[in-house]
């Protein structure tokens, strides 16, 4: 039985906020549900099975044949909560819960940190640059309160440590940039040989990133 990957996703409506300057609202929509295309197929490709949760009629829409999606509760409030909430009704001993803003997320990245995590109890944490917790493989999901927010790559390891788990941090670099501000896209520009996921495919397309082959704003 595949292990199950929990991905949540926010509300179109208020989708990419810090990439205002960049893209006007149906762009930034357009790259949210890019993303969570390519990380959708990702998941799959590595041989999980995507969970989509979502309070989003439009995003439920567009992932309807790609994961299973559950509706948030309406009386829970915040990301973490609806997350605990979300992993009580999963049935299982271990949750990959994955964000859907990686733009470079490809199946090999999601296979790695499955086949490098040690054996329960344990957590498997890939870290964003900024510290985040981009992807976070449970084994057992639930021994620990959730954090999602700044620095929650450094405090989700050390409540899982708390909880008793092994922990194992992966550096992956398609798996450490998650795309939400300016300053992520500038770093997406410098990097090469990006694989052809559908959030690099819209950003061509848009002219946000170079060809392939080429590095950089200037073509370098």
């Amino acid at each position: 039985m595949s292990t199950p990957a929990l991905v949540p996703v926010a509300p179109l409506a208020r989708a990419k906020g810090r990439l205002a300057s960049l893209l006007d609202t149906d762009r930034r929509e357009a790259l949210t549900l890019a993303m969570l295309e390519g990380v959708l197929e990702a998941l799959r490709e590595a041989g999980f099975e995507p969970l989509v949760l979502t309070s989003d009629m439009k995003v439920a829409a567009a992932c309807a044949d790609r994961a299973t999606v559950i509706e948030e509760t309406p009386e829970v409030e915040g990301l973490n909560a609806q997350l605990e909430r979300a992993i009580e009704l999963i049935d299982g001993g271990e949750l990959l819960i994955a964000l859907a803003d990686l733009p470079l997320a490809t199946g090999a990245p999601f296979a790695a940190l499955a086949s490098q995590a040690p054996p329960p109890p344990s957590a498997t944490l890939a870290v964003s640059r900024d510290g985040g917790t981009n992807a976070m493989l449970l084994r057992p999901p639930g021994r620990f309160p959730l954090a999602y927010g700044p620095e929650s790559g450094r405090r989700h390891a050390e409540a899982a440590r708390g909880a008793g788990m092994a922990v194992r941090l992966v550096d992956d670099p398609w798996l450490s940039l998650d795309l939400d501000t300016p300053e992520a896209l500038a770093a997406l520009r410098e990097l090469a040989d990006l694989p052809a996921t559908p959030a690099v495919r819209l950003l061509r397309a848009w002219g946000l990133l170079p060809p392939p082959g080429c590095v950089g704003e200037g073509g370098r």
